[in-house]
């Protein structure tokens, strides 16, 4: 079986990382590749693109990344509150959020920076 690579933005009032059971409805956009380079590119490009627009951000284990405005915020019925929304990043290998590992270690150092630069 050939390995592909998918890149997913999301918009939700949880952060990426967090797959709920419904967290396939709250894909708005999504890019499918055959070529991992190609993947990690995109996964990049977009991650840069998201941090000019928000002003916070915060990654968990680099695959993933959510980007935030702290004035953004939607309205629970259920829990009666203001909920924060993300807009999240994520990067699949095969069906899954892709590993990093040391082979990736130059995208967490691309990752790592642009969150510095936040901070």
């Amino acid at each position: 079986m050939e390995n592909t690579w998918r890149v997913i933005l999301t918009k939700s009032d949880a952060e990426p990382w967090w797959f709920f059971d419904d967290w396939n409805r709250d894909i708005v956009n999504e890019w499918k590749y055959t070529d991992k380079n190609e993947a990690i590119n995109k996964y990049l490009d977009e991650s840069k693109r998201l941090s000019m627009i928000y002003p916070r951000m915060k990654t968990k284990k680099y695959n993933s990344i959510a980007f935030w405005n702290e004035n953004e915020l939607v309205f629970c019925e259920g829990c009666d509150d203001d909920l924060q929304v993300y807009h999240g990043i994520i990067l699949f290998e095969n069906e899954e959020p892709m590993e990093m590992d040391d082979r990736q270690e130059k995208l967490k150092e691309e990752i790592q920076t642009l969150i510095n630069k936040r901070n």
